[in-house]
């Protein structure tokens, strides 16, 4: 089916890629962020991306597995460098890799909804739980024009000493390190509250965001 309104015009329905956003987005993007928002994503690590046609699709003309795969480290890596602030001088060593960094250890993907070229989505990371040496976390991709999660990852990161090619327990490294678990405990105790607050007060949208069944 034709769109209608004003993605009927093909160069407004890709106006994501213009400086400005694109105005038909505007709302569409503010509706999806609040409400990542509200169920407990961490909002200053949001990461917002344009599908490509040539370079995102599949020959089916749908977004591509890898092109999921993508977005979930693009934004994670903005988690990666939220730590700087905590860690200061020893951000480096993790950026790097030559100290205490971060290792993905295991993620797993739920395709929920196709997505085609044109449209622009939203990764959101929210962590679900902390534990000295890793974090759990869902990575969530929303789609502006579907105001919908198309798809959603869950898996952990493990604290990696790469000096010593072992995991690394954050509170026995202390000082800063220890600093970095407890900042990461309260992110993850404020998320699980506005999420399970948001379930509860938005049963149907909660319905909408798994998707249809396959």
């Amino acid at each position: 089916m034709a769109p209608k309104g004003p993605m009927a015009d093909p160069l407004a329905a890709s106006s994501y890629f213009h400086p400005s956003g694109g105005g038909v987005y505007a709302p569409l993007r503010e509706k999806v962020v609040a409400q990542a928002t509200a169920m407990g994503y961490d909002q200053a690590t949001m990461t917002e991306h344009g599908v490509v046609w040539a370079d995102d699709q599949d020959p089916f003309g749908h977004v591509g597995g890898a092109t999921y795969i993508h977005l979930l480290f693009k934004c994670n890596f903005r988690i990666f460098e939220s730590f700087a602030k905590t860690l200061k001088h020893k951000y480096e060593g993790l950026f790097r890799a030559t100290e205490v960094g971060v290792m993905t250890k295991t993620y797993a993907t739920d395709l929920k909804r196709q997505v085609t070229y044109p449209d622009c989505l939203l990764i959101a990371v929210r962590i679900t739980e902390v534990k000295p040496d890793r974090y759990f976390c869902i990575t969530s991709i929303w789609s502006y024009r579907q105001q919908a999660i198309v798809a959603e990852t869950s898996g952990y990161v493990v604290f990696f000493d790469f000096r010593k090619g072992k995991v690394a327990n954050l509170l026995e490294y202390g000082e800063v390190y220890a600093d970095l678990h407890a900042d990461l405990v309260e992110r993850s105790k404020i998320s699980t509250a506005l999420y399970e607050k948001w379930v509860q007060d938005n049963p149907k949208l909660a319905r909408k965001n798994q998707g249809p069944k396959l």
